[in-house]
């Protein structure tokens, strides 16, 4: 608890803090857990000086007192999903990225992460006088992109401007320095009007250089980033999106089919037992509300020289779950 200063409360002059010290009093806490007559007659201070100095600790460090109806009308303005755009992905996350939670897309390479994540931004900032913050740490983030899926879905060169202002990317290559950036949003020294949507493409790229560390500097950086995220998500109402990586291993057992029994049988069959993994350890593994895994399905179709891929997307830890999982086609055009 915080010890009792004379700069920071009126009444309390070096003097009266001797006396209080003399009779094991330093702190707030024990400051207001005695009774107001005794400190009175310890400090030679009369009672309305000693509530005086009550109010003041009550002023600065209590919680600000809100009404019934004051708390009502801030939950109703307060959003609670942002939508994905995308029909299905809404209805299997029972709404859209959830507001104020972290959120994991993860899958193997080449399953359609980031396209999705730019079907993410578009969506958030084509309908509504919302911003997105785009966090690049591959360094291949793509406005190409951004304006072939805008072109597929009848925007102008006008709106197409409009909503790629909407849509501030910011190149990020070190875990320092997408801590000093969020911990600038924390502060207020960076502010980003209308900021709902926050995703960083990827996590994984910032942190594989200290997997394996036995010194713990990752999972301290990591456990820092959990919590400034969890803040701007609660005090900003901001969805937070990161994207992961899923690692593929391949087992292999042998068995006899024809008895179990006999271990030492010359006809032998080998099955090969796939695992994956998400990346980030296994703290992270209970961080996100909400994660989405992608598999890319084998079948795909062509439409006018445009491949659509479709991708199963499974939801696999979810605070609000309605479904399951969910078929998607990724394209050059976007996501649908």
């Amino acid at each position: 608890m915080q010890k009792l200063k004379s700069q920071t409360f009126c009444h309390l002059t070096q003097n009266v803090l001797k006396i209080l010290a003399q009779n094991h009093i330093t702190t707030i806490q024990d400051f207001l857990q005695e009774d107001v007559t005794k400190l009175a007659a310890l400090t030679k201070l009369n009672l309305p000086e000693i509530l005086a100095i009550r109010n003041d600790i009550f002023l600065k460090y209590s919680a600000p007192l809100i009404t019934g109806p004051t708390l009502l009308n801030k939950v109703l303005r307060t959003r609670r999903q942002i939508s994905t755009g995308i029909e299905s992905l809404d209805t299997i996350t029972g709404g859209g990225i959830p507001v104020g939670y972290i959120t994991e897309v993860c899958g193997l390479a080449e399953s359609g992460k980031t396209q999705l994540s730019f079907q993410l931004a578009i969506n958030c900032v084509k309908d509504a006088e919302n911003t997105v913050l785009y966090v690049d740490t591959k360094g291949d983030f793509s406005a190409v992109r951004i304006q072939k899926i805008l072109d597929a879905q009848g925007f102008s060169h006008k709106d197409m401007a409009v909503l790629m202002h909407k849509i501030r990317v910011v190149h990020i290559f070190t875990m320092d320095e997408l801590l000093e950036l969020f911990k600038s949003i924390k502060n207020k020294t960076l502010v980003i009007d209308q900021l709902a949507l926050i995703i960083v493409d990827s996590l994984p790229c910032l942190m594989f250089q200290y997997l394996g560390d036995e010194s713990k500097i990752g999972l301290s950086l990591l456990n820092t980033l959990v919590n400034y995220s969890r803040f701007i998500g609660n005090e900003f109402n901001v969805g937070i999106v990161y994207i992961n990586i899923q690692t593929r291993w391949i087992d292999s057992e042998s068995y006899d089919p024809e008895d179990d029994r006999e271990p030492t049988s010359f006809f032998k069959e080998t099955t090969h037992i796939e695992k994956r993994n998400r990346c980030l350890g296994r703290y992270w593994e209970q961080i996100p509300a909400l994660v989405l895994v992608m598999d890319k399905l084998e079948d795909s179709s062509k439409e006018c020289h445009n491949i659509i891929t479709k991708v199963k997307v499974s939801v696999i830890s979810s605070i609000n779950v309605t479904s399951d999982h969910c078929i998607i086609n990724i394209s050059a055009n976007g996501v649908f």
